[in-house]
């Protein structure tokens, strides 16, 4: 039996040039620890409409995730990723 790993994510947002009310998402970032994924986090929000990092367990036996920690949330993170993203809500 494996055991499980924690994953370290981070997903910066930006705003569209053609519609500065639209806000995107980039792809996510997965990093080797929490503290280098909430650096990275800091770093692109302030380039950045917003970013977001969190921490989840995964179980590769199962395919399981645990429930997501957020580590640190800065600047804009749309209404639409707190519904749908892999942060969870």
């Amino acid at each position: 039996m494996t055991q499980p790993l924690t994953i370290h994510v981070v997903v910066a947002f930006k705003r569209l040039e053609d519609d500065e009310d639209t806000i995107a998402a980039e792809p996510p970032q997965q990093l080797p620890s929490a503290g280098q994924a909430t650096q990275r986090a800091k770093i692109l929000a302030a380039t950045h409409a917003g970013a977001i990092a969190w921490s989840r367990t995964f179980d590769p036996d199962t395919g399981d995730y645990g429930e997501p920690v957020i580590l640190v949330r800065l600047g804009t993170i749309p209404d639409w990723f707190d519904e749908t993203g892999d942060a969870g809500g």
